[in-house]
């Protein structure tokens, strides 16, 4: 994959919004998200950002990371620059078509689930607890 096929990629499966050098915004499912790109580091992300982390319980954040062994799949919940967001992180030269649709499909649905599911959509790896069952006081 390069750049450029990357934002081929995008553009043909979401809705551009602005595009400048290694950064692209577009819209899918009702969602912003952001395309940053670095061919020289063989690096891409894709994020969109969901709240301020601040204005989120403990709990909440701890409910994050077990959807992020459980029901995320390959996008994470993440936080940075003080938001909570949704993201998807790959090495960029071995990426297809294919994983580009699924990371967009997964960073949408993981933002729109944030607060309920906390899924990507995908699936659900097998032999965990549910989300919403998470215990935040239990040891880990």
């Amino acid at each position: 994959m390069t750049e450029a096929l990357l934002h081929e990629s995008i553009g043909a499966y979401a809705t551009v919004i602005e595009q400048q050098e290694s950064v692209i915004v577009f819209e899918y499912e009702r969602s912003q998200l952001v395309c940053i790109s670095d061919p020289n580091a063989d690096r891409m992300r894709i994020v969109s950002e969901i709240v301020e982390a601040e204005k989120l319980p403990l709990e909440q954040l701890i409910v994050c990371m077990h959807a992020n062994f459980h029901t995320a799949l390959d996008a994470r919940y993440a936080i940075g620059n003080g938001y909570v967001y949704s993201c998807f992180i790959h090495p960029l030269s071995p990426l297809t078509e294919a994983q580009v649709q699924s990371a967009i499909r997964q960073v949408a649905h993981l933002k729109l689930t944030f607060g309920t599911e906390y899924s990507s959509g995908e699936l659900v790896f097998p032999g965990g607890e549910d989300v919403e069952d998470a215990d935040s006081s239990r040891e880990i």
